[in-house]
């Protein structure tokens, strides 16, 4: 079956579609290789999954969980819960809002204003 965009992926995965979950799964996966190297480096609490291949729920995030949880430390990960983020579909809108806003009200940006 020929998909083009990630929201008939995430079509075919609300309608139980196994090709495409076994899809989305992997691609958690992927996710989940590079999270590794990150819980090894921040040691964060939570990570929130978001944007659109997001909305395909617990199947992602599954593929994600299995390769953090086997391949990060366990101090790392005894306190570290792997969520869907609750901005869904907005998730990069939100973050690059995040970072303008961050940069125009950093100490420098406003330093720039007042001389």
């Amino acid at each position: 079956m020929e998909v083009e965009t990630g929201q008939e992926v995430v079509d075919l995965v609300k309608r139980g579609n196994i090709d495409a979950i076994q899809a989305v799964r992997q691609a958690g996966r992927d996710i989940g290789e590079v999270l590794t190297a990150c819980v090894s480096l921040i040691n964060p609490s939570v990570i929130a999954i978001g944007g659109s291949m997001a909305q395909a729920g617990e199947h992602l995030i599954a593929g994600v969980r299995e390769v953090v949880y086997a391949r990060s430390m366990p101090l790392s990960t005894e306190h570290l819960s792997i969520v869907q983020s609750s901005a869904g579909a907005n998730a990069a809108v939100i973050g690059a809002s995040m970072l303008a806003i961050h940069h125009a009200l950093s100490p420098e940006s406003i330093d720039m204003m007042t001389h």
